[in-house]
């Protein structure tokens, strides 16, 4: 595992800039949420494919829950102190404990009913894209709007964050009323027209794009492949990095092919870039739902050498991890914000949405309160 290599400066990168060590008040609350969440991940465990022994969940959420209580006795001993550090705390326990992935079966019913949908939503994309819809049907008539907002409708699906589980756990996550519900722009870091122009239908300025992909069902079938087939047909090769590891509801690499398999069946497009490798799925290295770049896999920095374009999608890859972060090519940081405590430390509200655009070598301009 080495840096990603459009990291600007790899001796500087930081995943987090947030430090818990000297944020009391943050790092009790998260420490309350790591907690919390551990009820309903394990009964997510019980009920997965491949169930862990009653006997490992108890031992793991014992130790689990006596670690958090040091870390929040002793905070010191763990500096420097991240979410990033939570998370990656968390998953070695599960791996030690054998807990597996707790959310293979919501998953998979996610990808299958987000892929049912596809085809009616690349539909309405050609039809923008082509000028079909009247205009007022979507908003400024974009096509690449619809598929940002494709994206961040997408990104609801999220359960690591209590607010979206809640509404997954009385009766899911609705994809085309998410859609019609988001706020009306400008959105609280709202570079849309930026991207859009940088995009545009026949004159797209990028020729590969690396995306980190982010959660299952809608969020990346429903948002990543209709953005990249869009890109595709832009004349603009993609790269679409996972997860390899189980990390909550992320989509991982192999339910990520089996879903662009799937998708490319019934769409000739998709089908035709699969085949000639202008669509590859590459295993980012990551077992969190955030992403620490200064380790990714040969696999990805192989395929990601030549890329002028990262998109970086999703509250934990885009905002809690790299919302600092300079490369040395342009990025697009997608993501909605879904966490009250995420949403006071950039200066936004419950459910804001961020569309920013970075050009190369710069540093992003997210956060708006410190």
């Amino acid at each position: 595992m080495r840096p990603f290599c459009k990291i600007k400066d790899p001796s500087r990168y930081r995943a987090s800039d947030w430090d818990l060590n000297s944020d009391s008040v943050a790092r009790d609350a998260w420490i309350d949420i790591f907690a919390n969440h551990t009820t309903s991940l394990l009964q997510h465990a019980s009920e997965s494919l491949a169930p862990p022994s009653a006997k490992n969940m108890t031992s793991y959420r014992d130790a689990y829950l006596k670690l958090l209580d040091d870390v929040r006795q002793n905070p010191n001993a763990y500096a420097p102190l991240t979410i990033y550090k939570l998370c990656e705390q968390r998953a070695k326990m599960m791996r030690d404990y054998n807990i597996g992935d707790p959310y293979d079966r919501v998953k998979a019913n996610e990808n299958q009913a987000a892929l049912k949908l596809l085809p009616s939503i690349l539909e309405a994309v050609d039809e923008e894209r082509d000028g079909k819809v009247p205009d007022g049907e979507w908003p400024n008539g974009r096509v690449v709007e619809i598929l940002i907002r494709g994206i961040l409708a997408g990104n609801k699906f999220d359960l690591g964050a209590q607010a979206t589980m809640d509404q997954h756990a009385t009766g899911g996550i609705d994809f085309r009323a998410t859609l019609n519900e988001l706020p009306k722009r400008p959105w609280f870091k709202d570079d849309v027209a930026v991207i859009a122009d940088r995009l545009s239908p026949g004159s797209c300025r990028y020729r590969k794009a690396i995306f980190f992909v982010d959660n299952a069902g809608g969020d990346a079938i429903l948002g990543a492949i209709p953005f990249s087939r869009y890109l595709l047909a832009q004349g603009c090769d993609v790269v679409l990095a996972a997860n390899r590891e189980p990390a909550l509801n992320d989509i991982l690499v192999d339910e990520l092919t089996a879903a662009i398999e799937t998708a490319a069946s019934a769409d000739a497009q998709l089908r035709t870039a699969f085949d000639e490798k202008r669509l590859v799925v590459v295993d980012s290295g990551c077992d969190c739902p955030l992403i620490d770049l200064s380790g990714v896999t040969a696999e990805c920095n192989e395929h990601a050498s030549d890329c002028d374009l990262l998109i970086l999608e999703g509250m934990g890859r885009a905002i809690e991890t790299n919302i600092d972060a300079v490369f040395d090519c342009d990025t697009i940081h997608l993501a909605m914000i879904k966490n009250p405590l995420v949403a006071k430390h950039i200066g936004c509200d419950m459910f804001d949405l961020v569309a920013s655009f970075t050009p190369a070598g710069q540093k992003p301009t997210i956060i708006q309160v410190k």
